[in-house]
């Protein structure tokens, strides 16, 4: 972590930068910023050098005897010579200036060397204003605030600083708008990454995040996060309504669910683990192998999404008593068996974008309403009588398919449904008056067809 509380700040011009999209070929100067072992890179030019240490005269008495700026030169300013003589100089003046100003640098120089972006205390000013200025509005309007793993860290570390929380003269910085914030807001996105922030060697995967600041969290959204970082849950278990987990690294949904616990399973951890409040849960986009048995740590859940996740086979979700919204769209699920045992009395089953050829599994799911089964590979039209019993079924979904690229599609499958045929959406419309006709006329085929072979029996 680059924090400055207790520590120092070290930088210096470790090279130069050619700017190919300036036209006069301006010099830019490589200054490599330090704090203990993390480090970042700032392009400056001699004109911002300028433009610092006026700011500094200004504001700080500077120069000093041993903090003096080397002068601008107008001709032969890019002489290879003189260039590393005036790199040098720089980099003299700038280790001057922070062995002057480094303990507690101002603003103008926490802005030259990106403070604000990269060092916590500076950082978390930065934030503290954002909030200052929008939160009000976001918390007003209920819209979700982003924040990634090193900020959460950040915070959770701050707190920690014997510190006041006011350690500016800009009243907007006062770090107790953040705790407030963070202790009244209800939509939380954390989004995380493994790649370095920046041009820094600071990777926000690498710390750990105690989500108890946050009290009153209604949504939170997690997004390639690293379940063996979030270090405490906190109340958060308590007050969540809705929870995505996408892009992340979770094999089971256990891993989320009790991630702050010794234990992964309800057995040995307990009631206090459990998420009461959950209604729904995203996780699309991760490489879940198995959900688990999770009825007892999200009891009251009704909504579960599974999609793109690369799932060959259904998971048993009986465990969710209350459980009435499931997508499987976008895996690769090729013959599902038995469905009404693996998911209990469900009203909306999306499974669109398998490879589900046959829809035999299907016919025991008495209490389904809806049933998404675009782009798969139904071929034949006989498929459907499978699923024609459902007695609570009204919209079937199987565009995509190649069943519905067949000749008279829509009439033959819908003459499957008997009376219902003119009351079900296939496709998500329902049959016109010339698609009844002929249902009509098949029904009618088919029943005298029965009849005779009832005769010959």
């Amino acid at each position: 972590m680059a924090c400055l509380y207790g520590n120092s700040i070290k930088a210096h011009i470790s090279g130069l930068v050619s700017d190919i999209n300036n036209k006069d070929g301006a010099i830019w100067y490589k200054i490599q910023v330090e704090i203990l072992d993390m480090y970042w890179f700032v392009e400056r030019r001699y004109s911002d050098f300028e433009a610092l240490n006026k700011k500094l005269v200004d504001s700080q008495g500077i120069p000093r005897d041993n903090v003096v700026l080397p002068p601008k030169k107008f001709i032969g300013n890019k002489d290879p010579e003189f260039v590393e003589k005036r790199r040098q100089q720089l980099d003299e003046y700038l280790k001057n200036v922070i062995q002057l100003l480094g303990q507690n640098p101002p603003e103008d120089l926490a802005q030259f060397l990106n403070l604000y972006d990269f060092e916590v205390i500076f950082m978390l000013r930065k934030l503290a204003s954002e909030i200052f200025d929008k939160g009000e509005q976001i918390l007003a309007d209920q819209n979700a605030f982003t924040l990634s793993p090193y900020q959460i860290y950040a915070i959770n570390e701050r707190m920690k600083m014997p510190i006041p929380p006011l350690d500016s003269e800009d009243k907007r910085q006062d770090f107790s708008h953040i705790i407030e914030f963070c202790s009244r807001l209800e939509f939380l996105n954390i989004v995380g990454s493994n790649i370095s922030l920046g041009n820094s060697t600071i990777v926000p995967n690498q710390y750990s995040m105690n989500l108890s600041i946050f009290r009153s969290l209604k949504v939170l959204s997690l997004k390639l996060v690293s379940a063996d970082k979030i270090a405490e849950i906190g109340t958060v278990r308590q007050t969540v309504e809705r929870l995505s987990i996408h892009n992340c690294t979770f094999q089971s949904m256990n891993q989320i669910l009790l991630c702050d616990s010794v234990y992964k399973t309800f057995a040995e951890s307990g009631l206090s683990y459990s998420w009461n409040n959950v209604i729904s849960i995203n996780c699309n986009n991760n490489t879940f192998e198995d959900v688990g048995d999770i009825g007892d740590l999200v009891p009251s859940l009704r909504c579960i999404e599974l999609s793109y996740n690369k799932i060959r086979n259904v998971f048993n979700l009986t465990s969710l008593p209350q459980l009435e919204r499931v997508s499987y769209s976008g895996n690769v699920i090729v013959s599902p068996v038995d469905l009404h045992l693996q998911f209990g009395n469900i009203v909306i089953l999306d499974m669109s974008q398998n490879i589900i050829e046959c829809l035999q599994a299907f016919h025991k799911l008495y209490s389904l309403v809806v049933l998404n089964l675009s782009c798969n590979k139904v071929s034949a039209v006989e498929q459907v009588k499978h699923i024609s019993f459902l007695p609570c079924l009204e919209s079937l979904i199987l565009t995509g398919n190649p069943v519905a690229s067949t000749v008279d599609y829509r009439v033959k499958a819908l003459s499957y449904f008997g009376n219902r045929a003119s009351t079900l959406e296939l496709d998500n419309e329902k049959a016109n008056s010339t698609e009844m006709d002929q249902i009509s006329i098949i029904q009618a085929i088919e029943l005298a067809k029965r009849s005779t072979a009832q005769i010959k029996n």
